[in-house]
């Protein structure tokens, strides 16, 4: 047996994470029109995520999608990603989490949704830049956060944990 360390699978990397730096780089990326982007930091949580956040995640993610979708002028993906993304957002929405007013994402969530349904299929394009919310969270109560909702990435006192995770590369 060798004490080498063990290596990614071809087409994989290995990197170091904080779940707080992810949230914020996906904020920036998305606040930039960086959907895809975004969507990659957010999906670099949620594949390790377990517990009751994991839907946050997906609905955060997917709402990212949609606007990619918007930009392709993709109307039957902005619409199809929209209302998932509307679904899984809809348990943290009266109270928030992660620091998240996950209430005004859903919002504008909904008014692009509504857009999308009342432009003609060609011009569903124009949900973006005209109904993206903003995605932001309060980084001063994430460690309480973490700790109401058991979140991956943080330990009991709501510390985050540099972990390392392998992604493709």
């Amino acid at each position: 047996m060798s004490d080498a360390p063990s290596r990614p699978p071809r087409g994989y990397i290995t990197k170091r994470i904080t779940v707080p730096g992810n949230l914020q780089k996906a904020c920036d990326d998305f606040n930039a029109a960086r959907f895809w982007e975004c969507h990659e930091w957010l999906e670099e949580i949620w594949q390790e995520e377990r517990g009751p956040v994991r839907d946050l995640y997906k609905g955060l993610i997917q709402v990212a999608a949609a606007f990619v979708h918007a930009r392709r002028n993709n109307e039957f993906g902005v619409k199809r990603l929209l209302t998932t993304a509307l679904g899984y957002l809809e348990p943290y929405r009266t109270e928030g989490a992660l620091g998240f007013d996950v209430e005004d994402i859903c919002t504008h969530a909904e008014r692009a949704l509504q857009a999308a349904r009342e432009l003609p299929d060609d011009r569903v394009h124009e949900v973006y830049p005209a109904h993206v919310p903003q995605y932001r969270f309060d980084a001063q109560t994430l460690p309480g956060e973490a700790i109401r909702w058991d979140a991956w990435g943080f330990d009991r006192e709501g510390n985050p944990l540099e972990i390392e995770i392998t992604v493709p590369d």
